[in-house]
């Protein structure tokens, strides 16, 4: 299978649509959802529209007619609209695509950072998807429960995520604990729950989510390792880019 991988591009700084591509190689089919000179935490970066739906349809055109099976991944998106083309298309190809991994980029750290717009649409592709990575601000801005964020309250708007939306199986990352060293990456499947800690470290890089995903795509679909063990794979992988780029000295996250 080939993964068709819809996510943002930019140029400068690692994130999206880069580290997708690095991880994945030649097995991802690319679809930009929007360039970008750089990612958002690089001051005065822009943002510039690409031609969506006509490079989403053709490109589903030409993996049918060359007989392609697709594992779908859909991560940070331009606008509100994108998301509608979305099920659109994969509504009308849906004898090629497999699987539908979605990781619905809209906040973090207790903030939203996209257009309420696409908040408010996220939801209608989240229920169509086999496997749902957000974070616990995620969770809480889709399961309706932003208002006076408490990440105290995780596991509150875990349930009301799980009532809402209850075709995917829910990994939700980066989880706060008690120790306050310590996340989780905890998955929620049909009948278990299995949790993957790793050490927090003081630095935050953007796109480490997106890399979380490709090494889990990688590591299930392509190593064939079961999904709990996919999850801790691609911890753990993502833990030791953050510490060799911090060791590096780096302003960006490097993988290996």
């Amino acid at each position: 299978m080939k993964v068709l991988a819809i996510n943002s591009l930019p140029a400068n700084g690692n994130a999206g649509m880069k580290m997708v591509m690095h991880v994945l190689g030649t097995k991802v089919i690319p679809v930009p959802s929007l360039l970008l000179t750089g990612i958002g935490s690089i001051s005065g970066f822009e943002k510039f529209p690409v031609n969506f739906e006509q490079l989403l349809a053709g490109t589903l055109a030409l993996a049918r007619k060359r007989e392609e099976e697709l594992i779908v991944y859909v991560g940070y998106l331009g606008n509100a609209e994108q998301i509608q083309i979305i099920k659109k298309y994969l509504t009308q190809y849906k004898d090629i695509v497999k699987f539908l991994l979605v990781d619905p980029v809209c906040g973090d750290h207790g903030r939203a950072y996209v257009p309420q717009e696409i908040i408010a649409n996220w939801g209608d592709l989240v229920k169509e998807a086999d496997l749902c990575l957000p974070n616990i601000t995620e969770v809480a801005l889709l399961s309706g429960n932003f208002q006076d964020f408490d990440s105290s309250k995780a596991d509150n708007y875990i349930k009301d995520f799980r009532q809402r939306y209850t075709k995917p199986a829910l990994l939700v990352t980066s989880l706060e604990t008690d120790k306050q060293e310590v996340l989780i990456n905890r998955l929620y499947d049909k009948k278990a729950i299995f949790e993957s800690q790793h050490t927090k470290e003081d630095r935050n890089y953007g796109g480490s989510g997106d890399a979380f995903a490709a090494y889990l795509i990688d590591a299930h679909f392509y190593k064939n390792q079961p999904l709990q063990t996919a999850v801790k794979t691609a911890g753990e992988a993502v833990k030791a880019a953050i510490n060799q780029s911090i060791k590096i000295g780096s302003n960006d996250l490097m993988l290996g």
